[in-house]
């Protein structure tokens, strides 16, 4: 067989893939029962499968290769582009997780028309339907399989197209048999698979490199940059707001909440929706927390970190030449020709050429497994000193995997790495197929019909999507590319998803504003390069950069949020009556609260300070536990036993909040 496995890791990877047939065999009958039997399980599941669930989904394929590129070309303080979350996580824990499950939605577009009433949550309903059905499921479909085609080229040695034809077909085979049973039950092996071969993994090659010792030893004889090493960026010479330090205060002091998740992603919304009660709900999110932010990063930050070592960043320069740039004439395996001109006319392109070709090569002096890749198209033009070509850090984390594993762990983690693309992409698709039959077919186009029907179409629905992801990927190259538009896009709808559960005020026209603004000026900000922006260290040279993007877009559907508010009229707050009796959230509620407290049922108000210390609790014990294995790595005890007294404290707290915030069936 291709590629660098060995017939024992052969053998673990077809295991794997022959379990989750079996699941989809197993589960697919029961699926079929009915929409919540494939969609949420039948409402039935325990908080440790949700969280593990989520966990699993969360690893996709192409986490450990981003990851190890932004410790490669930043540091390891560019994971608080995602770190940053946390505070909005341990908000669902204790606020919105509890709110959803209460709710009794399948979907976050299904709350709108709770939530809001009227013709126009109707067509808020639909829009957000067909968005997440067609738009963000597919975009994340997208950059998961643009991973998966490196891991398959490095590991398998097969072409692009094959490798993702292949393993998708595998995460379909189960996931249109079992629905979301075939998603959770693989998702729990997923997770171990995981674990061991993420924690192998980094354990060897950060053994083979020296550990602590031979990192420190690499910066100073100048191979790794005393900025890899940095949790937190740190400011320079040239004055405070360095790029680094500017995009850190935007991760901590608007994504968080500008993000159109903060209040629950579209897979954590389905987990909570199946779990068999709202306090299973919130200790699965909870356990989700921990494990994502507090257990698995470090684990990919180790390998990036020896990765430097080991693999050297290598650039190919365009060499001096006899003119003042070439044309490229040719790039081939290994090598670029490139042909000095004297002249070129800018109305036809026509070029004088000047003096024999020159071929420059790419692999000399370079390791077989470790080589820089061509950046220049046939036809442009390069000066001397023009970059030709370089390594990809995203490749690095495969590379080290091949060097460094033995026969069955390597198949073990390529066995992970599999079943993390196939859980992402089952739980996506499954994920868009509820959206389409909940908020389009269901609710618009058939309603009423037989449960057959339904999950005949979400089966059916679920092909098509993961086809647009599919097209998507084989036209895109860059992962972290992707993953820079999707920060960006609806990066302005988080405060008016917050203020919907605390505000009665709140109306479908302000989420419809909001999000409308959002997706236009962050499609603009991404995709027009003629803007000359000045926004200090958040658009150096001009170009506005992802933390700089984040910032526009947040202000953009703030305002346009806002002035919606400004211009329409009150709510009726007998329309939002049946939303906040079931639901029971606090905060601005007062003249919809009046209409229930005459009823027995009106909700508790005893929940807002067990919820928000519980949230800060859970902040404090995470980030301690996250932040503090980094230190003990690292070897800095001051700021280590500073995070051991946030853990303490903070888990104290949410220990209290949750015996406060009683059961419910």
């Amino acid at each position: 067989m291709p590629g660098p496995l060995a017939p024992l890791d052969w053998a673990i990877v077809f295991a794997y893939i022959g379990f989750a047939v079996w699941v989809g065999a197993r589960y697919a009958k029961r699926a079929g029962e009915s929409v919540d039997e494939y969609f949420l399980s039948g409402r039935s599941l325990p908080w440790w499968v949700i969280g593990t669930s989520m966990v699993a989904t969360s690893f996709a394929a192409d986490t450990p290769l981003l990851i190890t590129g932004w410790v490669r070309d930043d540091g390891i303080w560019r994971n608080w582009v995602w770190w940053c979350y946390l505070i909005g996580g341990m908000l669902q824990v204790f606020l919105f997780a509890r709110w959803w499950r209460r709710a009794g939605v399948m979907t976050k577009a299904e709350l709108v028309e709770l939530r809001y009433g009227g013709a126009g949550a109707d067509v808020l309903r639909g829009v957000l339907g067909c968005m997440h059905a067609f738009v963000t499921n597919t975009m994340t479909l997208c950059w998961v399989m643009l991973a998966a085609a490196k891991i398959s080229e490095v590991l398998f040695e097969v072409d692009k197209a094959l490798g993702l034809t292949i393993a998708c077909a595998v995460a379909m085979s189960y996931s249109l048999l079992a629905g979301f049973w075939g998603v959770v039950v693989t998702d729990l092996v997923q997770f171990v698979f995981a674990m061991v071969g993420a924690i192998a993994l980094a354990w060897i090659s950060w053994s083979a490199v020296g550990g602590t010792e031979g990192l420190y030893g690499a910066i100073d004889a100048g191979i790794v940059g005393a900025h890899h090493i940095q949790i937190v960026p740190h400011t320079s010479g040239e004055g405070f707001w360095t790029a680094a330090v500017a995009a850190f205060a935007v991760y901590l002091g608007v994504s968080w909440w500008a993000v159109e998740s903060v209040d629950g992603t579209g897979t954590t919304v389905q987990r909570v929706a199946a779990a068999k009660s709202p306090r299973h709900g919130m200790f699965g999110v909870l356990w989700f927390n921990i494990a994502h932010y507090a257990l698995r990063p470090w684990c990919w930050i180790l390998v990036g970190l020896a990765s430097l070592i080991a693999l050297p960043h290598r650039v190919v320069e365009t060499p001096t030449l006899p003119t003042a740039e070439a044309q490229v004439v040719e790039v081939a395996a290994g090598s670029v020709l490139l042909q000095p001109i004297e002249s070129r006319a800018s109305e036809n392109g026509a070029v004088v050429a000047s003096g024999a070709p020159i071929r420059v090569s790419l692999t000399e002096g370079a390791a077989e497994d470790w080589q820089p890749i061509a950046n220049v198209e046939p036809d442009g033009f390069v000066a001397a000193g023009d970059e030709l070509a370089a390594t990809d850090s995203e490749y690095a984390y495969m590379v080290m995997m091949v060097r460094y594993l033995p026969v069955g762990l390597l198949g073990l983690v390529a066995a992970s790495l599999i079943a993390a693309f196939m859980s992402t992409i089952d739980t996506h698709v499954n994920l868009a197929a509820s959206f389409f039959v909940n908020d389009i077919y269901r609710r618009f186009l058939r309603p009423d019909r037989a449960s057959k029907e339904y999950v005949l179409v979400a089966r059916l629905a679920s092909v098509v999507v993961l086809v647009i992801g599919a097209a998507f990927a084989m036209a895109a190259d860059s992962v972290r590319d992707l993953f820079v538009f999707f920060l960006a896009f609806l990066a302005g709808v988080g405060p008016i998803y917050v203020l919907r559960w605390l505000w009665w005020r709140v109306r479908a026209s302000t989420e419809i504003t909001a999000m409308t603004t959002s997706a236009i000026v962050s499609s603009l900000v991404t995709w027009r390069d003629d803007i000359d922006w000045h926004f200090g260290p958040l658009a150096e040279s001009g170009a506005l950069s992802a933390p700089g993007r984040v910032v526009v877009v947040a202000a953009a559907s703030l305002l346009a949020a806002a002035i919606s508010l400004a211009l329409t009229r009150t709510p009726d707050p007998k329309t939002l009556v049946a939303f906040y009796a079931k639901t029971r959230p606090f905060g601005a509620w007062g003249p919809v609260r009046a209409l229930l407290d005459e009823r027995d049922d009106a909700p508790a108000r005893s929940e807002l300070l067990p919820a928000l210390l519980g949230a800060s609790g859970g902040i404090a014990l995470v980030y301690g536990l996250m932040l503090g294995i980094g230190f003990s790595i690292l070897g800095q005890n001051a700021a280590l036993a500073i995070c051991g007294a946030a853990v303490v404290i903070g888990g104290a707290i949410v220990a209290w909040a949750v015996t406060r915030l009683g059961d419910e069936s």
